[in-house]
C-alpha cells in the first residue's frame, strides 16, 4: 500500500470511528496527524542512517545499569531489537524480570515468563506487565536508570487494531468503516470484564509510570512522535555517565 493510500485509509478508520461512540468524540482533532504517525512509525522501525551511525559508535561503549519499561504497543519491540542491537539486555531479552506470581500462572503459556493479574486468570508477559503490580518487578526497575515511550491513547488503540487483525488474519479490508466499529465495540465489551486482556495491551499508560505510592517508575519519559531525537538523547547520557563512572 503506498504512504498516501495508508494516510487515506486511516484517516477514513479514524473519522469513522470518532462517529461511532462517545469514547472517540473528544479527541476527533488528532485523527488529522494519524498519518503523520503512520510514517514516524515505519521511520523508526526501518531506523535511519543517523540512528545506525549512533548505534554504531556506542555499541562499544561501556554501559551503566539502563532498562527499558515496554508499554505495549509503543514501538518496544522495535526498542528492544535496536537495544539487543546495542547489546542491552531489554523487555524480552531482559531474563532478569520475574514476577513474584509467576508460578500461580505459569501453566497457561509455559513458553513464555509470566505474571499473572490479581483475578489468577489472566497473565501478561512479565516484560509487558507493569512494575506497580509486582514488587519484585518494581524493584527489579528501580535497581538502574529506566526509560519508556508514551502516545496518544487513540493512536495506541488503532495500532493495536492493525496489529490484532493481522495476527487473527481478518478477511478483507482492514481500513472499513464497520469492521473497525465491530472490533471496537467488542474489545471495549471485553475489557469492562478483564481490562489485562491480549497480553496487556490494552493497560493505561499511566500504570507504567509510577508506582502505587506515586513514585516514578520511568525515569525518562519518551514521547512516540519524537522517539528517535529523545531515544538518543537518553542513550547519549548513559554513555556519558558510564565514562565518568570509568574515570571516578
Amino acid at each position: 500500500m503506498s504512504k498516501s493510500k495508508l494516510v487515506e485509509c486511516t484517516l477514513a478508520v479514524m473519522f469513522s470511528a470518532l462517529t461511532a461512540g462517545s469514547l472517540f468524540h473528544a479527541l476527533r482533532g488528532k485523527a488529522r496527524t494519524f498519518g503523520q504517525h503512520m510514517e514516524q512509525r515505519n521511520d523508526f522501525l526501518n531506523l535511519t542512517k543517523e540512528t545506525m551511525l549512533f548505534a554504531k559508535n556506542h555499541t562499544n561503549a561501556t554501559r551503566r545499569c539502563l532498562k527499558f519499561i515496554h508499554i505495549p504497543k509503543n514501538a518496544g519491540s522495535a526498542i528492544e531489537n535496536l537495544g539487543y542491537h546495542l547489546k542491552y539486555a531489554w523487555g524480552l531479552h531482559d531474563h532478569s524480570l520475574h514476577c513474584l506470581n509467576a508460578s500461580e500462572c505459569s501453566q497457561t503459556v509455559p513458553v513464555r515468563r509470566l505474571c499473572c493479574w490479581p483475578n489468577n486468570v489472566t497473565a501478561c508477559s512479565v516484560w509487558h506487565y507493569p512494575p506497580r503490580m509486582d514488587e519484585e518487578l518494581t524493584q527489579n526497575y528501580a535497581n538502574c536508570s529506566t526509560f519508556c515511550v508514551v502516545r496518544d491513547p487513540l493512536r495506541r488503540f488503532v495500532s493495536e487494531y492493525f496489529y490484532i487483525s493481522k495476527q487473527r488474519h481478518t478477511p478483507g479490508p482492514l481500513c472499513n468503516q464497520r469492521t473497525f466499529e465491530e472490533y471496537a465495540n467488542a474489545t471495549l465489551q471485553r475489557l469492562m470484564i478483564d481490562p489485562w486482556i491480549d497480553d496487556c495491551h490494552h493497560v493505561p499508560q499511566a500504570y507504567y509510570l509510577s508506582s502505587r505510592t506515586g513514585r516514578r517508575s520511568c525515569d525518562h519519559i519518551i514521547r512516540y512522535e519524537h522517539m528517535q531525537e529523545e531515544l538518543s538523547k537518553v542513550l547519549s547520557l548513559d554513555k556519558l555517565r558510564s565514562s565518568r563512572a570509568e574515570g571516578g
